[in-house]
């Protein structure tokens, strides 16, 4: 299943053009896919040189400044390998720390009273708003594990209400905010206009043009760009007290990161970082596996294929 292609069957389903591509809802039921054991997948090069050993890929993360893990929302496989990946992270570096997409800025205060034991599970699912829906094992394992670790969490993104208000009236109504509201999120400098990120972007949205016009798109790639931004600069600023960052994000904001243009995130990344540090991307797609085809070359640094031979699904 194309990109696109699964991007415009979750649109159909929702109707939520901000979770669709910011992603926090699963795109596809975790009970559709055979789970395997999750250190059994092949994991490709992403520039097609061939298998990569769960081993030599853990190291080369564990190295790295920040690793960026683009995952399918919800599929029990994929973030089952995310989690047990994690775990090995922090083994191979303990200075390793999480960072996630799918928790606010104005989580952190619900995730620093839970890592130090003021609150238990129950109370920090309440402050935090985790429900069966947004909270899949896989993440849970990841939160788990840095715990126990004593490890730093970082609610990376922000908070639905300020992207809303970037679509709707643009970043001139967020540096109108005050200081205590402009925390939770960073406005990009600019937008960034002639990259292939942003003709993936419109391309995808490009169903939308009929209800909306170019104008609900350009507002839709607004909020885009301040969610890459704001985890950027939260991944940037976790960096400089322990790393690797290991950051859990929906695979569009991170695919194509290997060059410049193909992702606002880890382009908005590797201007916060020393030139020389190094970021390492992993990749998760829904076919089912096969060696790295021409369409995905260059997605990332490392590929892993987690759909099924199923053509129904």
């Amino acid at each position: 299943m194309s990109i696109l292609s699964q991007v415009v069957r979750f649109t159909m389903l929702t109707g939520a053009a901000t979770t669709l591509i910011g992603c926090s809802t699963p795109t596809r039921d975790s009970k559709d896919v055979m789970v395997q054991a999750p250190r059994s997948v092949t994991i490709y090069h992403g520039d097609g040189s061939g298998v990569a050993s769960w081993e030599s890929v853990v190291a080369d993360m564990a190295t790295a400044k920040a690793v960026l893990i683009g995952e399918m929302h919800g599929h029990e496989l994929g973030l089952a390998v995310a989690a047990e990946m994690f775990d090995d992270i922090l083994e191979s570096n303990p200075d390793a720390m999480l960072s996630m997409e799918f928790y606010e800025r104005d989580d952190q205060l619900a995730i620093d009273d839970y890592l130090a034991g003021i609150t238990d599970r129950k109370g920090f699912e309440k402050a935090s708003g985790r429900t069966k829906g947004n909270n899949p094992p896989g993440h849970e394992q990841m939160v788990e594990a840095a715990k126990n670790a004593a490890r730093p969490i970082i609610a990376a993104n922000a908070p639905r209400r300020y992207t809303k208000l970037a679509r709707t009236d643009g970043y001139n109504a967020l540096r109108l905010l005050n200081d205590r509201q402009r925390v939770l999120f960073d406005i990009p400098p600019s937008i960034r206009t002639e990259t292939d990120y942003r003709e993936r972007f419109y391309d995808v949205m490009s169903a939308m043009a009929q209800h909306g016009g170019e104008e609900m798109i350009h507002g839709f790639y607004r909020s885009q760009s301040l969610w890459d931004r704001t985890m950027a600069s939260s991944i940037a600023k976790g960096a400089r007290t322990g790393s690797p960052v290991v950051h859990m994000v929906g695979y569009f904001h991170t695919q194509f990161g290997t060059e410049p243009g193909g992702s606002g995130l880890v382009d908005d990344l590797r201007e916060m970082l020393q030139p020389d540090d190094k970021i390492v991307t992993f990749v998760m797609l829904d076919r089912a596996d096969q060696p790295v085809v021409d369409e995905d070359l260059g997605i990332a640094d490392y590929v892993i294929y987690v759909g099924t031979d199923d053509e129904e699904e």
